[in-house]
């Protein structure tokens, strides 16, 4: 009996999914690396906009944008608070191979002028 060619075809029959199941672990790695990345990019902006109080929402937005392009914001500024909903549009590696957009990521941020607590469960 032939065991090489058995081993073969299993191999075969497991390829497909070892390849599906390293893309789901690149694509959840760089994921993450992107949410880490524009979290940075939305604190560190809404931060320096409260130190300054900067309350223009167009000025805030064009330097959002101008740090990643990319997102879908709305900006607004009530009750002393400055709020930003942000969404990020990925569709990574895992996408491609079944033509589907897993990651949107979702940011709801809002800080204070007043005392510049920035709270990251913003309603």
């Amino acid at each position: 009996m032939n065991k090489r060619g058995q081993s073969l075809i299993t191999f075969i029959l497991i390829l497909p999914v070892i390849i599906l199941f390293v893309a789901f672990i690149i694509d959840s790695g760089l994921s993450i690396i992107e949410k880490e990345n524009v979290d940075g990019i939305l604190t560190d902006n809404m931060n320096m906009a409260v130190k300054q109080k900067n309350k223009d929402v167009e000025e805030i937005k064009e330097v959002i944008i101008k740090n990643k392009d990319n997102l879908d914001l709305d900006i607004k500024i009530e009750n002393n608070y400055l709020k930003i909903k942000a969404v990020d549009k990925k569709k990574n590696l895992f996408g491609k191979i079944i033509d589907l957009s897993w990651y949107n990521l979702e940011f709801n941020y809002c800080i204070s002028y007043g005392d510049r607590k920035l709270n990251k469960e913003c309603k």
